[in-house]
């Protein structure tokens, strides 16, 4: 009888380890399994299985280029801002504003078209995963 136990108790780890190893992807929160595997004759045993989040991937990086004003009386400042949602830390910012300027690392920056215009003014960001989605605003200095 004990030898049929054992050999229970096995089965029953191997199962619960091989289905908590399936599934469709990763989930909220970890799930705890726990089988209680009794004998008539002796002590009651308690076993444990957790499943693991391998593999789990970081949301796909998607970013929006945002500015204000986004029109207005030359030199016009602008205060850009870049929305960006999951990827990677760090990430990775770069701004093109169209009026031949250099470019900015930073989220955030300000700018100011000195001449008259219309700008299009790019949004890159990049993760450290090699992600990285791109949007743009368009500017009018008058």
């Amino acid at each position: 009888m004990m030898r049929s136990l054992a050999c229970s108790a096995t089965l029953t780890v191997s199962l619960i380890v091989g289905l908590t190893a399936c599934g469709g992807g990763p989930s909220p929160a970890p799930q705890v399994t726990t089988t209680t595997v009794a004998a008539s004759a002796g002590p009651t045993t308690t076993i444990s299985a957790e499943k693991a989040e391998e593999g789990e991937e970081a949301a796909p990086l998607l970013a929006w280029a945002d500015g204000n004003p986004e029109e207005g009386q030359a030199p016009l400042t602008v205060e850009f801002k870049a929305d960006v949602e999951g990827g990677t830390a760090p990430l990775k910012y770069t701004w093109t504003f169209g009026d031949g300027t250099p470019n900015s690392s930073e989220p955030n920056p300000k700018h100011t078209y000195e001449k008259a215009g219309k700008y299009r003014a790019d949004l890159e960001v990049a993760d450290s995963a090699g992600d990285s989605d791109s949007d743009y605003i368009e500017i009018e200095a008058r």
